[in-house]
This record gives C-alpha cells, sequence and structure tokens, in this order.
C-alpha cells in the first residue's frame, strides 16, 4: 500500500491516495486508479506542450530524479500556462507530483502517479498512444 498509494506528506503526516486506498480495499487489485479522474485528460495535452523540456523532466523524474521547479509563477487560473514551472505547479496542485519545500524540487510520490506518467509521456494527444 506505501509504496502504491503513499509519498504525500503534510506538515510531517503521511498521506496516502484516498479514492487508491478505497479502490484497492473494494476491488481487491493494487492498480493505478488515477487515470478514472477527470483530471486526467487534462493533463496529457500540457505534458505534450512540452515547455521547455518538460517533457524530459517528467522523464526524468518517472527515473528517480527530482527536478527544479518554481512554484510562484502560476497564476492559479489552471488555463494559462506560460512556462515548464507553471505546468508543474499545476501536477503538483492536482496531487500528481509532491514537492520538496527545502530543495525547491518537485518528484513523483509513488507507483500509481508514476505509472500514470509513464503511459503520459507516450501519448500524442489524451485519446492516442505511440507504438
Amino acid at each position: 500500500m506505501k509504496h502504491w498509494y503513499d509519498g504525500y506528506v503534510l506538515e510531517g503526516y503521511e498521506v496516502y491516495n484516498p479514492k487508491a486506498v478505497v479502490s484497492v480495499m473494494t476491488k481487491g487489485k493494487f492498480k493505478s486508479y488515477w487515470s478514472e479522474t477527470g483530471t486526467y485528460e487534462s493533463v496529457v495535452p500540457l505534458i505534450n506542450m512540452d515547455f521547455d523540456g518538460l517533457k524530459t523532466n517528467i522523464i526524468e523524474m518517472i527515473s528517480g530524479t527530482p527536478v527544479e521547479v518554481d512554484i510562484w509563477s502560476l497564476q492559479n487560473d489552471m488555463v494559462s500556462f506560460a512556462n515548464k514551472g507553471d505546468v508543474l505547479t499545476y501536477l503538483i496542485h492536482l496531487g500528481y507530483l509532491g514537492y520538496n519545500q527545502d530543495s525547491r524540487t518537485a518528484f513523483i510520490p509513488n507507483e500509481e502517479i508514476r505509472q500514470e506518467l509513464m503511459i503520459a509521456t507516450k501519448r500524442k494527444k489524451w485519446n492516442e498512444f505511440v507504438l
């Protein structure tokens, strides 16, 4: 459970993805339940915009390397993305990425999200896979 759904820390407390935990308990299967949410469809096109090497940074995070991010530029309208930092900050707000305040880096918090982002980086559009 920890490997798949943990990775978020709020004021020193570890927080699991509650939707995924409930889904595992009711369905009895460890898998990614995140793609069943509406936000997933909006994330894939953002990654494919590839602002300033965003897709490369996502791939680096998939391999376990945290990436520096400026979280202060996002205007919080969730529509106007001007740069890579805006998109990474948006992904942090959605829970697709964790954020380390000390190092000012974004990271993939758990296996569930790692799986989703691996799939997302292979897609051209939200409904199309690259083979």
